[in-house]
């Protein structure tokens, strides 16, 4: 397997640590990413793969068989009613081999994704949405198809949709850090580099996670707010019995 791939099973498994596996679904929005919905299932998800092209369905129906249902539709209109996955996993980039077989997929063409197709992730999932793109900061731009994508940028377009959500949060990640040209004269030790994640902005792919209601990551801020009111509680007690005292 190449590191990319790799890199990349490496970076969706660490975005998608906090989901519940077992009976929960997640739409898997286009065969276009080189992630299989293979992977899903063997995490332990229900998939539904969404795909405009019945040919590409047609290759994957024999390669999974039925344990992975599929729908023809458009990323930007899908055939789904609102909240109807739990998760939802969409790739703004194309893998070399569905490049060659089919082409550039529609939902990948123009600017169409922040208008149309986002709104759409969101609306069908209820719970959270991985979004991975190629890195507009990172040397290595070979081996996938598709536009670069400025991390701030898409870091802004998330938040932007997660303020309309109540306690929602985004999670950001990236990876591969050396460049695909450098790598044959990298020595072995370091080679863990390439399917690494870490926070930094320089990695070959980007990720995020947007988690829609999320829980608080610590009770911390729960437990001071309690804290607080008991306080406040007390100090109002307090308060009105001197008021009384002075009355007497």
């Amino acid at each position: 397997m190449a590191w990319y791939k790799k890199a990349e099973i490496r970076l969706v498994k660490f975005l998608m640590e906090d989901w519940q596996r077992r009976g929960s679904q997640v739409l898997h929005v286009g065969l276009h990413s080189p992630l299989y919905p293979e992977f899903f299932w063997d995490s332990g998800l229900d998939v539904t793969v969404c795909e405009e092209n019945h040919h590409a369905i047609d290759e994957a129906l024999q390669r999974s068989g039925p344990r992975i249902s599929y729908q023809v539709g458009k990323a930007d209109y899908l055939p789904f009613e609102d909240d109807s996955f739990e998760y939802a996993f969409f790739s703004l980039y194309a893998g070399s081999h569905y490049f060659d077989a089919y082409g550039m997929p529609g939902c990948l063409e123009g600017k169409i994704f922040f208008e149309k197709i986002f709104p759409e992730l969101c609306r069908v999932a209820r719970s959270s949405v991985i979004i991975l793109a190629k890195n507009n900061f990172t040397l290595n731009r070979s081996k996938y198809q598709g536009k670069f994508y400025n991390p701030y940028s898409l870091w802004r377009e998330c938040k932007s949709c997660i303020a309309v959500s109540t306690r929602g949060r985004v999670r950001f990640a990236s990876t591969g850090f050396v460049p695909r040209f450098a790598s044959r004269f990298m020595p072995k030790k370091l080679a863990f580099l390439n399917n690494s994640v870490s926070y930094m902005p320089f990695g070959a792919l980007l990720g995020y996670n947007l988690t829609f209601n999320a829980p608080p990551v610590t009770g911390i801020g729960d437990f001071i707010k309690n804290e607080q009111r008991k306080l406040e509680h007390v100090s109002c007690i307090q308060r009105n019995s001197s008021f009384q005292d002075l009355k007497k």
